[in-house]
């Protein structure tokens, strides 16, 4: 019997992780096709990056909303909508011939990952035994780790034997599959009450969130004025400030933001930011270098870097177990050192396709033992009130910091080839100096991790 519980409740946890799977798949197989794409809808390439930046700002404005869905609907419900938007959406894209309903079905999708994902961690930290929680959270990372690596390849098998309609198309039979393993095991382990909806301050949150996103992606594709932008961030600020402001003295809050107030959450969300602004700056760096300065093509390019992306998903699995049998800690620095000694050695030997694939190699190995550990620890000693909101503070985190990764170190190589007068000259000194800057980030990293870890839990939460 309690073997038949573990199985179901994995069965669980994998259909809503494939959700996510799915989508992440499918915008990084779309970020291979744009060329296709703008000559399709005849439309140019800033305007084909919104079914990547619509599809991000749907998601993660929905994600800080996963502790509210938690106490007002049942598990299997929100599943089920979230397995309904993303098939409506995949239709929609799969038999359209218009840019603007293509778009509308990214939008879809985007519902579905935003709730999707702080999800499946909602139903591990919730319903997994204490002591086989860091194997849970290694498995449910690696089935969105798996994506990235299989994205790029999908994509360019697409790209090169059939139409972008199939992206679309082979994802639906997928999507049933789903959502039947998902009917059939997941279960409800805590009872659910009315919880009122604050408008007020849903409508601030999403502004904040949507226009910080904006705002991010703006400073990476370099496309609007600069009046826009001021115009994006004041928003950002009033937007906020309102929402700070009306979640004071609220007794439902839509997050807990005193959350923030200790010491230990707050320093383990930042090591966390910055292992996904890494992540993210090096996804964008490796498949760029070597296109730009050693001419490799995009698919060639997609089978190189799957192997890291293999490498963090197998061993996230590794790192939850050694989690679970020995101490955070080892898992944890571990990682953290590996990838701070990972970008010292890429900052003293001259880059090459079999060096950059070696480093991305390595800096994913020490990913895997860090970053989903971190998540996990961080949470575990939270009060079991607060584990929710914790949660979607995490995944709200990862989406805007993976953003931020992409526009500081996509920024670093556009301004350089501009002052280099050279693309060549100008990614390499540009790859340079995105490889210092992560060497600093993984110090940074390392310290804030040490100090968390060493910190003593004082009751009630707080340190």
């Amino acid at each position: 019997m309690f073997q038949e519980k573990h199985s179901k409740l994995l069965s669980a946890i994998i259909s809503i992780g494939l959700l996510s799977f799915l989508g992440i798949v499918v915008e990084t197989a779309l970020n291979i096709t744009f060329p296709q794409l703008t000559k399709y809808f005849s439309i140019p390439i800033n305007q084909v990056q919104w079914l990547t930046t619509g599809y991000m700002l749907v998601s993660t404005s929905l994600i800080p909303l996963g502790s509210f869905f938690l106490k007002r609907f049942r598990v299997v419900t929100l599943f089920r909508v979230s397995c309904l938007s993303f098939l409506v959406g995949t239709l929609i894209a799969s038999f359209s011939n218009s840019f603007n309903l293509v778009l509308l079905g990214r939008l879809c999708q985007g519902i579905a990952d935003g709730i999707a994902l702080p999800l499946m961690f909602a139903v591990i930290l919730h319903q997994v035994p204490k002591e086989k929680v860091g194997t849970f959270m290694g498995i449910g990372s690696l089935v969105i780790a798996l994506a990235p690596a299989v994205g790029p390849i999908y994509g360019g098998i697409i790209q090169d034997t059939l139409n972008w309609h199939f992206l679309f198309i082979i994802l639906i039979p997928m999507i049933i599959v789903t959502w039947l393993l998902g009917e059939l095991s997941i279960e409800q382990s805590s009872p659910i009450h009315y919880v009122p909806f604050d408008v007020r301050g849903g409508i601030c949150l999403t502004i904040f969130l949507s226009t910080a996103l904006m705002f991010i992606v703006n400073l990476t594709a370099n496309s609007s004025s600069l009046k826009f932008n001021l115009i994006l961030l004041g928003t950002v600020f009033f937007s906020g400030l309102l929402f700070l402001l009306n979640e004071k003295n609220k007794s439902h809050k839509l997050l807990e933001l005193a959350l923030f107030k200790n010491k230990r959450f707050l320093q383990l969300l930042s090591a966390f930011f910055l292992l996904q602004f890494s992540s993210l700056s090096m996804s964008y760096l490796i498949p760029n270098v070597l296109q730009i300065l050693f001419d490799q093509s995009p698919g060639l390019v997609g089978f190189l870097v799957a192997p890291a992306a293999v490498i963090d998903a197998v061993l996230s699995v590794v790192a939850g177990i050694i989690y679970d049998k020995t101490t955070p800690s080892l898992p944890i620095i571990s990682g953290c050192t590996i990838i701070g000694l990972t970008f010292l050695g890429a900052n003293l030997f001259t880059p090459s396709i079999g060096g950059l694939v070696l480093i991305y190699m390595l800096f994913m190995v020490g990913l895997s033992f860090s970053y989903s550990n971190i998540m996990t620890y961080s949470l575990s000693k939270l009060p079991a009130g607060l584990v929710n909101d914790g949660n979607s503070i995490y995944m709200t985190v990862q989406a805007y910091s993976g953003a931020v990764g992409i526009a500081i170190s996509s920024s670093v190589i556009s301004l350089l080839q501009k002052q280099q007068g050279s693309i060549i000259s100008g990614t390499k000194l540009g790859l340079s100096i995105n490889f210092l800057i992560l060497f600093f980030v993984a110090v940074f990293t390392i310290s804030l991790c040490l100090v968390a870890l060493r910190n003593k839990v004082i009751k009630g939460g707080k340190e």
